[in-house]
C-alpha cells in the first residue's frame, strides 16, 4: 500500500519534495493557505507591470537541472534562463558607480578601474572563496547535515586540515578588510551576507562562498519572471500525481506519542498521514504541533521592506540589478540586527526585470522591485506595527534615491512589510531565512530534514538545512524526499 504524505506549505521546497515523493509512488497532498503555490516566489500585477515578490535572480542553475531531471523532465524543456549581463550596478552617494559583468575576470577587471590593487586582490579572494566552496559544499549543502559530528565522519576527515582556510572564527567583514583596501569594495563584498539575512559584521567568513557562487557560476533570470520557476514546479508536481489544495490552511499537525498522525485544517477536517513534511518556518511549525508559542529564535534573519512600483520609463543609467549603498553600512546593520529597528538611511536594492525581459512592463513604464533590509516584526522595539510607518518609510526610501541621481516618477505602487510576510508566508516575524547565520555555530544548529522528536515529521525550506535561496531550498526538498523515501 502506498504511503500517504501531507506537505504543509506550497513554497519551492514543498513543491520539490512533493514531486519527488509522488514520483516514488507515494500519495501526496500539498496544502497551501494562499490562492497560489510558490510561497515567497510569487507574482504581482500592477498598472500593467509584472513583479516577482520574492527572489530576483537565479544562481547555481545546475541544482534546477538536477530537480527537473529527477522529476521526469529537463530544465531546458521547462524554462528559458537568460544570463544577466551586467550582473549588477553599484552606486555610492559620492558619485562613484561600478558595473560588474557576469564573469569572474570581468568582475576583477571592473573593480580595478576604481581600485587597481583591489582588482588584483579580488582574484585572490575569489580563488579562496572557490576553494572553501569546493571543500564544504558536499558537507554543508548537498548532503544531510548532523552538526559538528559531520567533521568526524570518515568521509569528511579530509576537511580537518582545511579548517583554518575556512575562517569559521573570523567575520566576513574582517576577512574583507584583510583582502581589500577601498571601503567601497569592502562594502560591495560585505553585501553578500544579506543573501541569507545576516550581518557581515557578525556572520562567519565562511560565507565568502556566497559571492563565489554568484560570480563563479553566474547570475540568471528565467524569461517570464522568477515565478515561472514555481509554475514549472507546479506542472511537474501535478504531472507526477501530487494533489495541490489551494486556499486551504493547516491549523495543527496532530500527534500521538512520538509520531505525527496527520494535519487538522482550519475547516476542522482531519487529514490522516503516514508522514508530514513541513515547508513552514520551524518556529511556526512548533506552534502547529500543539507546543504553544515556542521560544522565538534568538537571532532571526532579516526581513525586508519591499516596494513594487510602476514608474515612468527614464534612463537613470541603471541595470537589471542595482544597489545604492548607504554611507554608513555598520550603523545600518547595527540598527537592523542589534537594535531591531528600521534603518533610516538604508542601502537600497532595485531590480528592473524589464531590462532583461520587455514583457514585464508596458511601453513607457518600468517595473521596479525596491528592497531594503528590515528587522523581523517579532523582534522590533519601539514600533508597534509596520502599518504605522508603512507610507512614511516608503516615501523615505524613494526620496533617498535622489542622492544617487535616481528620481523615479511613480505611477502606482504596492508595499509589502515584514508583517505581510509573516501573515502570507508563515515566516516567523517576517524573517526570510529562519535563523540568521550571525554565528560560527549557525550552520550546525539549523534544523535537519528529519525531526528528532517525531520519527515521521520532516522539515524543508529556508529555515531548515541547508538554508534559504532558490538553490538551497530546492536542495532541501530533494534531501528530504530522498531521506523519507529511504524509510519506506
Amino acid at each position: 500500500m502506498n504511503p500517504t504524505i501531507v506537505v504543509v506549505g506550497g513554497g519551492i521546497a514543498g513543491l520539490v519534495a512533493s514531486t519527488l515523493l509522488a514520483r516514488k509512488g507515494a500519495s501526496v497532498h500539498l496544502f497551501e493557505q494562499g490562492p497560489t503555490a510558490g510561497g515567497k516566489m510569487n507574482r504581482l500585477h500592477l498598472d500593467g507591470c509584472t513583479f516577482d515578490t520574492g527572489p530576483s535572480l537565479v544562481t547555481m542553475p545546475f541544482v534546477l537541472e538536477e530537480f527537473f531531471a529527477a522529476s521526469g523532465s529537463s530544465l531546458d524543456a521547462e524554462l528559458e534562463l537568460i544570463s544577466v549581463d551586467p550582473a549588477c550596478h553599484y552606486r555610492w552617494s559620492d558619485g562613484t558607480s561600478l558595473t560588474l559583468p557576469n564573469s569572474v575576470e570581468g568582475v576583477c577587471d571592473a573593480i580595478a578601474t576604481i581600485s587597481p590593487q583591489d582588482g588584483r586582490a579580488a582574484r585572490r579572494y575569489l580563488n579562496h572563496a572557490r576553494d572553501v566552496y569546493e571543500a564544504t559544499k558536499d558537507v554543508f549543502i548537498f548532503s544531510p547535515f548532523r552538526g559538528l559530528a559531520e567533521f568526524f565522519r570518515p568521509r569528511n576527515l579530509s576537511l580537518l586540515p582545511k579548517l583554518p582556510r575556512m575562517r569559521f572564527t573570523s567575520t566576513l567583514h574582517s576577512l574583507h578588510r584583510e583582502y581589500f583596501r577601498d571601503q567601497r569594495i569592502i562594502q560591495l563584498f560585505d553585501r553578500f551576507a544579506t543573501y541569507n539575512g545576516s550581518s557581515p559584521y557578525r556572520a562567519p567568513a565562511t560565507l565568502m562562498v556566497i559571492p563565489w557562487v554568484e560570480i563563479g557560476y553566474g547570475a540568471f533570470y528565467p524569461k517570464g519572471g522568477l515565478y515561472s520557476i514555481a509554475e514549472a514546479m507546479i506542472r511537474r508536481a501535478k504531472a507526477n500525481g501530487v494533489t495541490i489544495h489551494l486556499n486551504t490552511a493547516v491549523e495543527r499537525i496532530t500527534t500521538q506519542g512520538r509520531r505525527v498522525t496527520g494535519v487538522q485544517l482550519t475547516s476542522g477536517q482531519h487529514v490522516p498521514a503516514d508522514h508530514v513534511v513541513s515547508n513552514v518556518d520551524v518556529t511556526v511549525t512548533a506552534s502547529m504541533l500543539g507546543e504553544g508559542r515556542r521560544k522565538a529564535p534568538i537571532d532571526p534573519s532579516c526581513s525586508g521592506f519591499v516596494i513594487s512600483a510602476s514608474v515612468e520609463a527614464k534612463d537613470f543609467g541603471l541595470a537589471h540589478h542595482n544597489v545604492l549603498f548607504s554611507d554608513d553600512y555598520h550603523s545600518e546593520f547595527a540598527r537592523i540586527v542589534d537594535e531591531r529597528v528600521p534603518a533610516m538611511e538604508p542601502t537600497i536594492y532595485i531590480a528592473r526585470s524589464c531590462a532583461s525581459d520587455a514583457s514585464q512592463a508596458p511601453s513607457g513604464s518600468e517595473n521596479w522591485f525596491v528592497l531594503v533590509n528590515a528587522p523581523a516584526t517579532g523582534t522590533m522595539t519601539g514600533i508597534r506595527q509596520w502599518d504605522t510607518i508603512r507610507d512614511h518609510y516608503a516615501s523615505t526610501i524613494l526620496g533617498a534615491m535622489e542622492r544617487y541621481g535616481v528620481h523615479p516618477q511613480v505611477r502606482a505602487m504596492h508595499v509589502r512589510t515584514p508583517d505581510d510576510m509573516a501573515r502570507d508566508w508563515g515566516a516567523w516575524g517576517g524573517s526570510l531565512y529562519g535563523p540568521s547565520s550571525n554565528s560560527m555555530f549557525a550552520a550546525f544548529l539549523r534544523q535537519q530534514q528529519r525531526s528528532k522528536r517525531f520519527a515521521n515529521l520532516w522539515y524543508v525550506g529556508g529555515s531548515a538545512h541547508p538554508g534559504g535561496g532558490i538553490p538551497l531550498v530546492t536542495v532541501s526538498g530533494m534531501l528530504a524526499a530522498q531521506l523519507l523515501a529511504d524509510t519506506l
